[in-house]
């Protein structure tokens, strides 16, 4: 799967069972840039130093520890060399009840509908953590078994988890909660979006700032204080990546990528792409062709 999509379309796990489980463990360093999705995330650090942003907030945590990113909210993961991570990615609606009853009225429908959430981070100074770490690899060692019974099971522990947080005090009420800015995500996210569908055109930092009715100084300050860059090197980044990913998949002519990812002057794109790649394109396609023979090779 690339998680690197900012809004992803994948289907996580199937219809029948709406949850699946993704590992890192490369030696390399991680990253996962800014995305969201409609599922819910348990996002396990397990060991190495890590960033996580979540809803424009940076955290720096050295695993163990466990992140929550629910529905619709805003995240990105970097990784030191050597880290180890996995996740969990699920829809909650197949934690819903057919029979209505209190634990639908008073648990699931408030998380469904996000006036309640998961707590954010987890580490092992928490009360709660044995438990809830115990609880998270049970649901990677029964996922991976696929049989009706152990797909109850993963069930059961996620039941089993939201009865720890509900029963000590860990799930956060949204109404009666400041940390969650809606409107200012809301607003990036129109942004970002827009970036990401437009990116072979030329894009203004007028055009951006129309979007959110801001004057351009304003708009500036507001997006890098969001997202970390300014407009102008969040849409380098998107756009060298979309360049890089031809790169690999493709034998296009460079000149034709750079053209179609938004680039009309090839010095400009080769610099550009240095900076985010560390090497130019073709240094970047050769260094790529070499590691997929080497991996076919051994």
């Amino acid at each position: 799967m690339d998680r690197k999509e900012l809004k992803e379309d994948t289907v996580h796990g199937t219809v029948k069972f709406p949850l699946a489980v993704y590992r890192q463990e490369k030696d390399g360093p991680f990253v996962v840039k800014l995305h969201w999705h409609e599922e819910t995330e348990i996002i396990c650090l397990e060991s190495g130093r890590f960033t996580v942003e979540i809803n424009m907030k940076k955290y720096r945590v050295n695993g163990p520890a466990l992140f929550f990113a629910g529905a619709g909210d805003i995240h990105a993961i970097q990784g030191e060399p050597g880290c180890r991570e996995s996740a969990v990615v699920f829809d909650m609606k197949m934690l819903s009840f057919e029979f209505f009853d209190g634990v639908q009225s008073r648990l699931i429908r408030p998380l469904l509908d996000r006036t309640v959430q998961l707590p954010l981070l987890l580490t092992c100074q928490d009360k709660i953590w044995e438990e809830t770490w115990r609880l998270y690899q049970a649901v990677l060692e029964e996922s991976e078994k696929h049989s009706p019974a152990s797909l109850v099971r993963v069930k059961a522990s996620l039941y089993e988890m939201l009865a720890c947080f509900y029963e000590n005090g860990c799930l956060l009420n949204m109404e009666n909660t400041g940390d969650f800015d809606s409107e200012k995500i809301r607003n990036i996210k129109k942004v970002l979006v827009h970036i990401h569908d437009n990116y072979r055109k030329k894009l203004s930092i007028s055009e951006l700032a129309g979007i959110l009715q801001m004057n351009e100084q304003y708009f500036c300050r507001y997006f890098k204080k969001a997202v970390g860059r300014t407009p102008t090197g969040y849409m380098n980044e998107v756009r060298i990546g979309k360049a890089a990913g031809e790169l690999e998949r493709t034998g296009r002519k460079i000149i034709d990528i750079a053209m179609d990812c938004g680039y009309d002057n090839m010095g400009y794109f080769i610099k550009r792409f240095r900076e985010e790649k560390g090497m130019t394109p073709s240094e970047y396609r050769k260094k790529y062709q070499n590691s997929i023979i080497n991996s076919q090779n051994g």
